[in-house]
């Protein structure tokens, strides 16, 4: 078998057809087997992919009682035989080019593991303005697969192609995180000295959250689980991981002091320019503007409390 693609999906509904639909045309004429790991949805997934499966002889469909990503996968793993092996979310289409170029970049030995950059997309105006915040290095840092479209060797990369032999030599997701695992999994690769190409042949369309809340869920629990990924792969810590966590605290001494003396707003009053300034910037109209001041808020206030509580929750 020349390609195993594992699929670890849960409530989906919203987007797995065009997932589905993007998966299937993308594997025309190349030999593959197809896992779709359903973890106990709930809003109709399983149900929409038992019938869309019926009569396809290369895909299945297999249920995954513990929920998340990692153990969905690694359930999946032992069942494939492929040469090749891709890790794929639900809510994201993929490129017809997608197995065919990336194949032909491992087997040209330019890289043992290669993706695309996500290209963040949203279905309302609300998930278009946060689509916007994360694709900008005042929202998410340096997250290359994010923020640049430039062919080149990044720490980690989403929805990727792997050699075989790299989850034989480094083994599978660890099943402590249920957020970053596949972060965690690409450091272990870095690590072992495997190479991780991001090619812009390979952009995909990734669906973010739509809600503040569900945008604040997401990077609570990223910023929670991101200590432990550390503390199990210490080279993959860049100084962007820790800037949010550092503003909240930073933040929280400069109220303190300012009660003593004004000039200590200082940092605050410059953070607040910047975060108008490049809203304004980056955003169409009068409410993306305004909202893209409450995402940025969202995606630094977030990720830098989960951090902290995580630093925490470790240090126990």
């Amino acid at each position: 078998m020349l390609l195993s693609i594992i699929a670890p999906v849960r409530n989906e509904i919203e987007y797995i057809s065009r997932t589905f639909n993007s998966i299937c045309e993308a594997t025309v004429d190349i030999e593959c087997e197809i896992f779709f790991v359903d973890g106990n949805s709930d809003d109709g997934t399983y149900e929409w992919l038992n019938s869309a499966l019926i009569g396809i002889e290369n895909c299945s469909l297999i249920s995954n009682s513990k929920k998340y990503v990692n153990f969905g996968f690694n359930i999946a793993f032992p069942m494939t035989s492929g040469k090749y092996i891709s890790r794929l979310d639900g809510h994201t289409i993929y490129p017809k080019n997608y197995f065919k170029t990336s194949i032909d970049i491992l087997d040209n030995n330019e890289a043992d593991i290669v993706g695309g950059p996500a290209m963040h997309r949203g279905r309302t105006w609300r998930g278009e303005t946060i689509a916007k915040c994360m694709m900008h290095y005042f929202g998410v840092g340096n997250s290359s697969f994010r923020i640049s479209d430039n062919r080149m060797l990044v720490d980690t990369i989403p929805f990727a192609v792997y050699k075989r032999k790299v989850f034989e030599d480094v083994g599978l997701y660890d099943e402590e995180l249920i957020k970053n695992q596949d972060d965690e999994h690409n450091y272990r690769c870095r690590s072992f000295g495997y190479r991780i190409m991001m090619d812009p042949k390979l952009k995909t369309d990734y669906f973010v959250k739509e809600t503040l809340i569900d945008l604040w869920s997401q990077y609570f629990r990223y910023g929670l689980y991101k200590p432990l990924v550390f503390k199990k792969t210490p080279s993959g810590k860049r100084l962007h991981h820790i800037i949010p966590s550092l503003f909240m605290i930073s933040g929280i001494l400069t109220i303190l002091l300012s009660l003593f003396k004004s000039f200590f707003l200082l940092p605050i009053i410059l953070y607040s320019c910047l975060l108008i300034i490049i809203s304004i910037m980056i955003q169409p109209t009068i409410k993306r503007k305004f909202y893209s001041v409450l995402v940025f808020l969202c995606l630094h206030i977030a990720y830098g409390a989960g951090y902290i509580f995580g630093l925490l929750k470790n240090t126990k």
